[in-house]
């Protein structure tokens, strides 16, 4: 059933990751549209500036040439001077071609002036353009900013659920091979034949401790994230809490118990899985069964099915910067969930969590605790 849910994960995960590259390759297109556009918008404002300017010139140009037609119109004395005409006929040759001159100018003037007009009216609707396509844009972005959200929490899903199957193999290994049982045989039966006992409080892992109560699991340390929160490493809600601890402390069951699982993720591609080395250890504190986990360690002093007090070292903390993936800092990560992991449930520990201030006694955010 897990390995069945871990491969629609899986699937899951694939056209989610399509999904992203998808919406992506739109934003790369909208963003190379916005900026061409933009660069059509700067094309067109230099054009316009420089008909302008072109314009300005032109004008002092035809103010000149008029200014010439003038003189020579009005005094012959200064034909020469203006035109330096050799004799009259060359002078109405070059009245004429003033003319012309002005004319075509005064066209060219025109043409560039509705040029301008067209281009103005361009930038405008590229400027409409470019605002719709901005807003796409914005859509299209808060849809990836989605999509990741969704990704990291179907990536820690399989995460979790490689744990699982993992560490349900190890049990199921452990019944057929150091207990003996048989297919249809019942846990609690088979094990306590194992260990030769029948306690009230007997479990798949024999007898199960009473305890009063519960401890810190660390000697002294100071909380860095609490329960249910999220942070910038990853985004979907914390299961447990987080205690700052220097990697290689000793790290204490909560309360008397059995250890039921163990999981030991590969590291050899280098980050491992989220949280690490964990230890699960069941307790019945004042008749009602818990289960507390133990995550990011460096190293395990225990094994399944042994019992522990909260006195055992059950293990040293890790969660140093480049421990796995998820864990920012040298810390412990404790969680709790009711009932015994492994026999009232195989899977779905993560879901079960419960905050364990509810039975630990933990200092508010940030601050520091000594003693247990």
């Amino acid at each position: 059933s897990l390995e069945s849910r871990y491969q629609q994960n899986k699937d899951k995960k694939k056209l989610t990751q399509q999904e992203i590259q998808n919406v992506k390759n739109n934003i790369i297109s909208i963003t190379n549209e916005i900026d061409s556009s933009q660069n059509q918008i700067n094309s067109l404002n230099d054009d316009i500036d420089k008909r302008n300017i072109e314009i300005g010139k032109m004008n002092e140009e035809i103010k000149s040439i008029v200014h010439y037609y003038q003189i020579s119109s009005s005094s012959p004395v200064y034909l020469e001077y203006v035109f330096n005409a050799k004799n009259f006929t060359d002078f109405i040759y070059r009245l004429a071609v003033t003319e012309q001159l002005s004319e075509y100018r005064e066209n060219l003037i025109n043409e560039y002036q509705d040029l301008i007009e067209k281009n103005k009216n361009t930038i405008s609707e590229l400027t409409k353009k470019q605002k719709e396509l901005t807003a796409l844009q914005k859509k299209l972005s808060d849809e990836y900013d989605k999509l990741g959200a969704d990704l990291a929490e179907i990536v820690g899903f399989e995460e979790n659920l490689e744990s699982e199957i993992d560490t349900l193999k190890k049990n199921i290994d452990l019944y057929e091979n150091k207990y003996k049982c048989s297919q249809n045989e019942d846990l609690t039966n088979c094990v306590n034949r194992y260990n030769g006992n029948n306690s009230s409080h007997s479990t798949a892992y024999g007898s199960l401790p009473s305890a009063a109560g519960f401890y810190r699991p660390l000697k002294s340390g100071w909380i860095t994230q609490n329960f249910g929160d999220s942070n910038s490493i990853v985004s979907f809600p914390h299961r447990g809490i987080d205690i700052g601890t220097p990697s290689g402390s000793a790290v204490y069951s909560i309360a008397d118990g059995t250890v039921v699982a163990i999981s030991l993720p590969n590291f050899s591609n280098g980050t491992g899985i989220c949280g690490g080395r964990k230890v699960y250890i069941a307790h019945n504190v004042n008749g009602r069964t818990y289960t507390s986990g133990y995550y990011h360690l460096s190293s395990i002093n225990v094994s399944v099915g042994q019992q522990v007090t909260y006195n055992t070292v059950i293990a040293y903390s890790g969660g140093t910067e480049y421990w796995d993936y998820c864990s920012g800092g040298a810390h412990l990560h404790l969680q709790l969930a009711p009932g015994i992991y492994m026999f009232d449930y195989s899977s779905g520990y993560e879901g079960r969590s419960i905050n364990p201030r509810t039975v630990v006694d933990f200092p508010a955010l940030g601050s520091y605790f000594s003693g247990r």
